[in-house]
């Protein structure tokens, strides 16, 4: 590997790392009125909804929580075409093969949606887990990274 590469992987360590110990430490509580609105939210749509767009990065973060080793957890994203055109989602690059998406539609017509589904296999890893996926679409302008966390138990 090159070194790019290592300091690639470091820097998202770092900002995952970050993440989980925001949420743990600093993020508001179950009883804060703005998550309860949050959780309310996701129940509703069952997953994560995120807006891909033109001339930007399309960012989505998925907390696992706590997950006991040697078990599978799985979140669904619903990506919503925010452009004028077809978007098809291509390919995904991870940087761990722990973690991987499950496409089932990949063009996604504009306004309308298309949902994949993240899973992350947790045998052989310990402690607090950062992973990062990048979505390959059919138009450079549109991108897609996945930022996902678990603590391992």
């Amino acid at each position: 590997m090159r070194r790019s590469s290592y300091i690639a992987i470091a820097v998202v360590v770092a900002i995952v790392a970050s993440i989980v110990l925001y949420k743990a430490i600093l993020a508001p509580r179950d009883n804060d009125s703005s998550t309860n609105k949050n959780v309310e939210v996701e129940v509703e749509h069952r997953g994560i909804e995120a807006k891909i767009t033109r001339d930007s990065i399309c960012e989505v973060l998925v907390d696992f929580g706590s997950v006991c080793y040697s078990d599978t957890a799985t979140e669904k994203i619903r990506f919503i075409n925010c452009t004028d055109t077809p978007i098809a989602l291509l390919d995904y690059e991870t940087t761990c093969r722990c973690t991987w998406l499950t496409m089932s539609n990949r063009v996604i017509a504009p306004n309308e949606c298309a949902d994949v589904e993240l899973t992350f296999d947790s045998r052989g890893e310990f402690g607090s887990v950062g992973n990062y996926l990048s979505i390959t679409t059919s138009d450079e302008r549109c991108e897609i990274h996945i930022w996902m966390s678990a603590e391992i138990e």
